[in-house]
């Protein structure tokens, strides 16, 4: 029987080959999207991690009252060593820290981004290098690194895929290191933002010395047995020990530990699983038109199934008739569908920022997988089944005697037409719930980049410089200095500021929306503190020129000036004006001293400014308390530059390049590009600009298909009852009585779809509320909008039908059928 069907599918198809090929490219569009989306929604959520048992992996990390950190939770060093003597509940505990060395390979020196790891960090994860070995215990040095082991890519782009090169060497910060490994193909840590090497852990000063100094990413595996439960109890028991037994770093500290998978994925879990749901919405609506038209191919086909009928064929070989042309239109929409898969991975792939991409490295290999193919062979048995049950259905319950008065009426009963209609209702619902979610994520991107960071990013180029430590080391003297890093920064900027087109430099320890930053603890001068319990706030060092060259307001007091960089000057601070309000509310903050209590000969810094709040971190977060702290003599051997010109930022490289060079010629210019760019890079930008792209593209293809499905049905009631158009015109009806009728028909349906679309809309929405920034996902004017939108396109979209209707001839519609 099965064989039998398909023969008669086969020769079905082949027999009608525009019906046939409108079905299937309108299938492969909607299979084809949601295996492209399923694709990279595997590759980021559900794909196995390359780690042994990866469930068994923890993230953990330390959090104060004070300064709450929940995502980005880190260690001391010396808390973490602390962790690993007395934790029972982790069969291990690894850290790891982020680096940048200056490569030198023979050709022009780059900076190469690096992960410092401890020495059990890859047996931690369970991961074995391919070529040489691991790093051992001992290696994590303070003046190291001494070894390095290389990613698979690095090795063949970089190295030419030479086994040969372990034990070789290379020249990091003009130090001889050792390459030691090369790690798997597969291998990826997303914490790691793909870097290509990897080195031993190597703190140094204050970095391995102070428990306050909270730096390092700790990653454990629990021990055989021990649940994530059992796991956090223990370890809120060890933090209550090293609170008591140092108090002053650790009094006000709480362990955080979180999944493996959650910390890589975060914020981008949400934004997947709903542009998962928007195209699967695409999908119904495709079903939902190919649905309409085999019902009615079936419905012109009664003779034949009144003649099979009549010779023996029940309701079920009907059914499984009807079925299997269901399934074999479905299988030939997937087949074109997979190829429309592959190329549409790779359009939204590239419609991803590369810093995401780093971020998320698991996502470079979506594609084609066995698991993908199992989705697609799943949901083209499922859509066979959505959009063929309806016609295969109403054949089943269709009588020869129901068939012969429809012929002799010359129409179709009214439950048909009440089927076609229903499924036009549910292709404009769906489409209002798309195009309202669409708006929606468009609204929150506008009100996004149209915030007031706080600081104006037109025209400003932005770049780091990395001076190596064997190249500008500390002052003998004083360990806590670095006179050739300030010298060298100094005459940086002084000969940037003498580029022409450039109106002013200055360097910071951060450049803003760059999800970067220190912290510090203070105490406020007269206010009493618990020790231990003292305030947390952000901390930039800045030039003198920052605040004028991102154009930052002052709000009270002055700017940071000349005198204040003179050695032996009265130590001060500007801050911005939400640490003003944090701290002294009701009062002025001019003139409040503020002492940093990681060292107790720390002295008092006066307030002599209040700046504007600035987006430091994201631009969807409120803006932190931060205090400002001039870098004339911080030391700092990794400086970030910001310049204003007065045209394109970007012309500038060049020369910024040449000066660097001629000041150190192994420094590379590092990250190039304009503020507007890290802006529009920042994960805020892309976790509303992606989905807005997306969803919005899913919209407009789902109105197309609905204002299609919308024109098929009205066309089609226009030609059913053109008998009964003719005999009104008979009797007296005009054009305009027509035009009515017909497009009330076309109203009643719209508008029954716009408003299930509404009611389900107000619910569905609410999955975008983490999503949403400056609207919320109820807003009545954005649904209000979108209705009457959508109810003019219908309209107009049965508009030609309803002309059509207003000219028919009387005699030629009494001849009709």
């Amino acid at each position: 029987m099965l064989a039998k069907n398909l023969r008669y599918a086969i020769r079905f198809m082949r027999h009608n080959p525009g019906f046939t090929a409108v079905i299937v490219l309108t299938l492969a569009l909607g299979i084809g999207a949601n295996t492209a989306i399923f694709s990279v929604v595997y590759s980021a959520l559900l794909r196995p991690l390359p780690y042994r048992n990866p469930s068994e992996l923890l993230f953990l990390g330390e959090s104060r009252e004070q300064y709450p950190q929940i995502d980005l939770a880190q260690s001391s060093f010396l808390d973490f060593r602390d962790w690993q003597h007395a934790s029972k509940t982790f069969s291990s505990l690894a850290g790891y820290g982020y680096d940048g060395f200056i490569l030198d390979t023979g050709g022009e020196p780059k900076l190469a981004q690096a992960t410092s790891v401890t020495a059990n960090f890859f047996s931690t994860l369970g991961v074995k290098p391919a070529l040489g070995r691991d790093f051992v215990d001992g290696e994590d040095k303070p003046d190291g690194p001494h070894q390095v082991i290389l990613s698979d890519a690095f090795w063949r782009t970089d190295f030419g895929a030479r086994p040969e090169v372990v034990g070789t060497s290379i020249r990091l910060d003009g130090k001889p290191v050792t390459i030691v490994g090369v790690l798997p193909h597969d291998f990826e840590f997303a914490q790691s933002n793909s870097a290509p090497l990897w080195v031993p852990l190597h703190p140094s000063g204050g970095l391995g010395e102070r428990r306050s100094l909270r730096w390092l990413n700790v990653v454990g595996r629990l021990a055989p047995g021990v649940t994530p439960d059992q796991a956090k109890a223990e370890m809120t028991g060890i933090a209550a020990q090293l609170a008591h037994a140092y108090p002053k770093e650790n009094d006000s500290i709480s362990v955080v530990l979180s999944p493996f998978r959650e910390r890589i994925v975060g914020k981008v879990r949400p934004l997947l699983l709903v542009l998962l749901g928007a195209v699967g919405f695409v999908l119904l609506i495709a079903c939902a038109n190919v649905a309409n038209l085999l019902l009615t191919r079936s419905i012109a086909r009664r003779k034949e199934f009144a003649v099979r009928s009549a010779l023996g064929a029940t309701r079920g070989n009907l059914a499984a008739q009807l079925l299997t042309e269901s399934l074999m239109l479905s299988v030939a929409g997937a087949s074109i569908g997979l190829v429309a898969a592959q190329w549409g991975v790779s359009l939204l792939l590239s419609a991803i920022p590369e810093s995401q991409l780093l971020a998320m490295p698991y996502l470079r290999s979506a594609g084609v997988s066995f698991p993908v193919l199992a989705f697609l062979c799943l949901i083209t048995l499922l859509t066979a089944i959505l959009f063929g049950l309806v016609p295969a259905i109403t054949a089943a319950r269709s009588s020869v005697n129901d068939i012969l008065k429809d012929e002799t009426r010359g129409g179709t009963s009214s439950s048909h037409a009440r089927l076609r209609g229903s499924l036009v209702v549910v292709e404009i619902a769906v489409t209002l719930i798309l195009l309202v979610a669409g708006s929606l994520m468009l609204q929150s991107l506008n009100a996004l980049l149209r915030h007031d960071r706080g600081f104006n990013p037109h025209n400003v180029l932005s770049f780091s410089v990395n001076l190596p430590d064997n190249s500008y080391p500390n002052d003998k003297d004083d360990p806590n200095k670095n006179t050739s890093a300030d010298t060298f920064s100094r005459e940086f900027r002084d000969r940037l500021g003498e580029v022409p087109g450039v109106l002013d430099v200055a360097s910071s320890t951060i450049i803003p929306v760059s999800n970067g930053g220190s912290t510090i603890r203070f105490l406020v001068e007269g206010r009493s503190k618990k020790l231990g319990q003292e305030d947390e706030c952000n901390i930039v060092e800045v030039s003198r020129g920052y605040f004028s060259t991102l154009k930052i307001s002052l709000f009270e007091g002055r700017y940071f000036n000349e005198d204040d960089a003179r050695h032996g000057s009265e130590d001060v601070v500007v801050v911005s004006r939400a640490f003003a309000k944090a701290y002294f509310p009701g009062e002025s903050a001019l003139n409040k001293r503020v002492r940093y209590t990681y060292d107790p000969k720390s002295p008092y810094r006066r307030i002599v400014g209040v700046v504007a709040d600035t987006a430091l971190i994201d631009l969807d977060l409120p803006p932190p308390a931060v205090i400002f702290e001039l870098n004339e003599h911080s030391g700092n051997t990794y400086l970030s530059y910001i310049v204003r010109t007065n045209g394109d930022p970007l012309s500038t490289v060049g020369a910024a390049r040449e000066i660097l060079h001629s000041l150190d010629s192994q420094l590379p210019l590092v990250q190039p590009r304009t503020l507007d760019e890290v802006a529009q890079q920042a994960p805020s930008v892309f976790l509303r600009s992606y989905p807005s792209l997306l969803i919005g593209s899913f919209a407009g293809l789902a109105l197309i298909l609905a204002v299609i499905g919308l024109y098929g049905v009205i066309s089609y009631s226009v030609m059913q009852r053109t008998r009964e158009i003719g005999i009104r015109v008979a009797m007296g009806a005009q054009r305009p009585d027509v035009l009515r009728l017909v497009l009330r028909e076309a109203l009643t349906t719209s508008a029954t779809g716009v408003l299930v679309g509404v009611v389900c809309g107000l619910f569905l929405t609410r999955l975008l509320s983490s999503l949403l920034y400056g609207v919320t996902p109820g807003d009545w004017l954005t649904f209000l909008s979108v209705s009457i939108v959508l109810l003019c396109v219908s309209v107009a979209a049965c508009a030609i039908p309803a002309i059509r209707a207003t000219r028919v001839d009387p005699v030629s519609a009494l001849r009709y059928e």
